[in-house]
């Protein structure tokens, strides 16, 4: 959460789409990273756990509670849109149910919790721009985070979209023991198949993700 609060660019009025119990607004806010956040959820529980959370933190002036299916009841002044902790095909239903609206967004951070590579296909499909990455190492899983705009872009490479332009760009530490993970995890993914011809799309990936472990 502190890496994607990291994230937003300063100043923007931010929602956060599926926001919860309100602890990244609660972060933004109170680091005076944005002036305003919407916590927006589609759920009554945790949105009633959410105004508890920043009633607590005298907050209830800058961080509107809102039920919302996704962007639907999100106001128009919203910059920046944070969608962080769900699935590949919820995080992109709710960007593909408003993509009149992305266009007027300065920002757009998503999460999800599997799929990155998939992620990746679907912005290049829609010919949007990454913008930068993040890598996430937590209780001992791998997430990223793309941040994103919709100006128009060159399809990404397979390669890309499989590690992320910005990720291959900058190659810290992390990436390298990101990429290091992974190819143990595919090695053994082939160990366990044996022989088999399935292996052929893993063997390509475990070729990429050594290139990135060599120095």
């Amino acid at each position: 959460m502190l890496a994607i609060a990291g994230a937003v660019e300063k100043g923007l009025v931010a929602a956060d789409i599926g926001t919860d119990h309100a602890q990244l607004p609660i972060l933004l806010v109170k680091n005076g990273i944005c002036p305003k956040v919407y916590a927006c959820d589609v759920r009554r529980g945790p949105l009633a756990m959410a105004e508890e959370n920043i009633r607590r933190e005298e907050l209830t002036d800058r961080i509107p509670v809102i039920l919302s299916d996704g962007f639907r009841e999100v106001p128009d002044d919203c910059e920046c849109a944070v969608i962080a902790g769900m699935g590949y095909y919820t995080a992109v239903g709710i960007l593909e149910d408003a993509e009149d609206r992305l266009g007027n967004l300065k920002q757009i951070i998503v999460q999800v919790n599997n799929d990155e590579y998939r992620f990746r296909a679907w912005l290049s499909s829609k010919h949007y721009s990454i913008r930068s990455e993040l890598l996430i190492y937590e209780n001992g899983k791998d997430y990223a985070a793309v941040v994103f705009d919709t100006k128009t872009h060159e399809p990404y490479s397979y390669e890309e979209q499989l590690l992320g332009p910005c990720l291959i760009s900058t190659q810290t530490p992390a990436f390298t023991a990101y990429c290091s993970r992974k190819a143990e995890h595919i090695k053994k993914i082939i160990a366990l198949r044996g022989e088999d011809a399935q292996n052929a799309d893993l063997l390509r990936d475990l070729e990429i993700f050594e290139k990135y472990t060599k120095k």
